[in-house]
């Protein structure tokens, strides 16, 4: 049998290790002068990997992955806890959505990603931290950073898949074997 959750939460660190290296080598261009990156992977893999929990679970998985991501990789560890668990928990009215088509899922996942973003934006714009108008962020930052998520939820969609289709078949190899394993005990 194969443990879901420890692989999820080690799947999440590499990707927020990832995002890290990705703020690394493409960093801000905090003159606006050019085209900046800012990498989702881990907010989008924890939405994807959460959405078929239950509504608590599925919150304070969100919020435990937002305030690692916090606190191990950025200086903002409680707008990341609140922000992951508010989309992780939103993420399950689209459950039944999600189920059904990959395509569905990129939507929904790709328009929380751009939200979150927003509302980082907005907040830093009410709390005085930006002073540009939200085109010149769209087109500086914004633009990049959906064209580079929007192919990154496409490829975590299909490692997810690959990963539950795989856990799949090992809970059903292990189920055959206790049953054989129950039936040579019950012939003995």
């Amino acid at each position: 049998m194969i443990n879901k959750e420890r692989y999820s939460f080690i799947f999440l660190a590499i990707l927020a290790m990832l995002d890290q290296l990705i703020a690394s080598l493409f960093g801000v261009d905090f003159t606006y002068s050019s085209l900046s990156l800012v990498s989702h992977l881990c907010f989008c893999g924890c939405l994807l990997v959460v959405f078929h929990e239950r509504s608590l679970n599925r919150f304070l998985y969100a919020c435990l992955c937002g305030l690692c991501v916090g606190m191990f990789f950025t200086s903002d560890w409680l707008v990341k806890m609140l922000l992951f668990g508010l989309f992780g928990w939103a993420i399950g009215f689209f459950q039944e959505a999600m189920d059904q088509d990959h395509w569905v899922q990129f939507g929904i996942v790709f328009l929380m990603m751009f939200a979150n973003d927003v509302i980082c934006f907005f907040g830093a714009k009410i709390f005085g931290y930006l002073t540009m108008s939200f085109v010149k962020w769209f087109i500086h930052v914004e633009a990049l950073t959906l064209i580079f998520n929007g192919v990154a939820i496409f490829v975590l969609i299909y490692i997810i898949t690959v990963f539950m289709r795989y856990a799949t078949i090992k809970d059903i190899r292990f189920k055959r074997m206790e049953k054989l394993k129950m039936q040579n005990i019950r012939r003995k």
